[in-house]
């Protein structure tokens, strides 16, 4: 081998180990001037009041945890611009949004009675977003107890050589005292100097329905994060790879997941990125259930809708129909009215307003005769108890369907409904009865009939029913995306 060669190997590994070794975070100190002093720029701490843990020496200086980011030197003598953090005392600071942090500087004085100056820091901590543990910077202990003249300030500051910053995604900081001599550190201001870190996308509200051989999942984009407007949204199962579900998302989005197998338990993992480029990170994980062969697939589904939300729904087969009241009561003219079509005229109910609510008490049935046959999909009820008390109800014993051709009135499966939860009386519960697995609720429907109660001697208040559907014999399109 030549020397050339050899010299080359040498340099060569010189340079892997150099990059491998990095400096740790380590103290730096520097003795200024009361009249010196300057408060740093991008302190993050500038204006927020930590939270005191410990004891602090009452007489030697103040209690008040806000001198300590006020970014106001300290003065000769001043107990006022001071905390006296004795062994084991402590205080911390939280963040509603991520930050990096790139330094810690304490700032120390004992400026009367005294000739010296201290400074005893057992650790600087760190909490990072998402989680409740406080973990130590590596090298953060401090120990600075020399003579120094009662008018010097001493600075301690901690940072990293190396990567210019000490933690990154941090929603806490906590600078815990002493342990290390039997004295008081006599602080005037600590500064976590730092920046905002970029904020990834936020998943708001998120729901599986499974059915028998698919499942829909729906959800929100509570925050598109920083710089960014829309979201897409990634679904894996049982460990797959990650299939984009929903894309340009800026609102809501729902997804149906076909060919799954009846009766079997998913593993599902849902992410969402950002078109500003923001790392897809996993934020739903869980498990999914899929009916059993031989369970029924009709069923209810409720939402709680402010009344200037309501909006009617397309294609509703009794939309202007008057229904009949076949049997049981109605409630009194104080709370509803006796008009029917008030319940199909697709007007959205008025707060306070009886006359645009219906009172159902318990066996109350209604009736409706369809002009021609229909594919009937899905049946909305829109309940409303919006004068007289804070609260709404609803209650449905069944619900049946007439072919056409035939007088026979045939129940619906799942078709029973309760709801008496309290609410406030600025809400609709919008609650609506389908099959999540084939979209069709009854073929060649040509009446359709609803009994009320039972709800422990209370009326259903019933704002708005739909019933949605086709024309018979007509394919339906059913678009799954958002």
């Amino acid at each position: 081998m030549s020397k050339t060669t050899m010299s080359a190997m040498l340099l060569a590994l010189a340079g892997i180990f150099a990059f491998n070794l990095r400096a740790a975070p380590a103290w730096t100190t520097e003795d200024v001037a009361p009249g010196d002093w300057t408060a740093l720029a991008g302190n993050l701490l500038g204006g927020l009041t930590g939270t005191k843990t410990g004891t602090i020496s009452t007489g030697y200086g103040t209690t008040d945890m806000g001198v300590l980011t006020d970014g106001v030197a300290p003065t000769v003598n001043g107990n006022e611009t001071r905390v006296a953090f004795q062994n084991t005392g402590a205080v911390e600071w939280s963040f509603t949004t991520p930050k990096t942090l790139e330094q810690v500087r304490v700032s120390g004085c004992y400026l009367g009675g005294s000739t010296y100056t201290r400074i005893s820091i057992s650790a600087v901590y760190v909490k990072r977003f998402g989680s409740d543990t406080w973990t130590a910077l590596e090298g953060s202990g401090f120990l600075d107890n020399s003579g120094r003249s009662q008018d010097v300030v001493i600075c301690a500051s901690l940072a990293d050589p190396a990567t210019g910053y000490l933690a990154q995604d941090i929603a806490g900081l906590k600078v815990a005292f002493g342990a290390n001599v039997p004295l008081a550190s006599y602080i005037v201001e600590i500064e976590a100097v730092g920046s905002a870190d970029a904020t990834g996308p936020v998943l708001g509200s998120f729901d599986i329905a499974p059915a028998k051989t698919k499942a829909t999942i729906s959800g929100t984009i509570a925050d598109a994060g920083t710089d960014a407007t829309a979201c897409d949204v990634y679904l894996a199962l049982n460990g797959g790879a990650a299939t984009k579900i929903a894309e340009g998302v800026t609102g809501s989005f729902k997804h149906q997941v076909q060919g799954l197998a009846a009766g079997t338990t998913y593993a599902y993992e849902l992410s969402v990125s950002n078109n500003a480029e923001t790392a897809r990170g996993t934020v739903r994980n869980g498990t999914l259930t899929t009916l059993a062969a031989d369970a029924p697939t009709l069923l209810w589904t409720s939402e709680d809708i402010a009344p200037d939300d309501w909006a009617a729904l397309a294609n509703n087969a009794l939309a202007g129909k008057v229904g009949e009241k076949t049997a049981g009561a109605i409630a009194g003219k104080n709370y509803a009215t006796d008009d029917s079509s008030v319940m199909t005229d697709g007007e959205v109910p008025k707060t306070g307003g009886a006359a645009y609510i219906y009172g159902f008490q318990n066996g109350c049935t209604m009736e409706w005769t369809l002009d021609k046959a229909v594919t009937l999909e899905s049946l909305r009820l829109s309940a409303a108890y919006l004068s007289g008390t804070s609260y709404s109800r609803l209650a449905v014993s069944s619900v049946s369907v007439k072919t056409a051709g035939s007088d026979e009135w045939t129940p619906l499966d799942a078709a029973a409904f309760s709801d008496i939860a309290g609410r406030s009386s600025g809400v609709l519960i919008c609650a609506t009865l389908s099959d999540i697995e084939t979209g069709v609720l009854a073929e060649n429907v040509a009446g359709i009939k609803i009994v009320f109660g039972n709800v422990n001697a209370l009326g259903s208040y019933v704002a708005e029913i739909e019933a949605v559907g086709r024309a018979a014999g007509n394919a339906g399109t059913i678009v799954l995306v958002r």
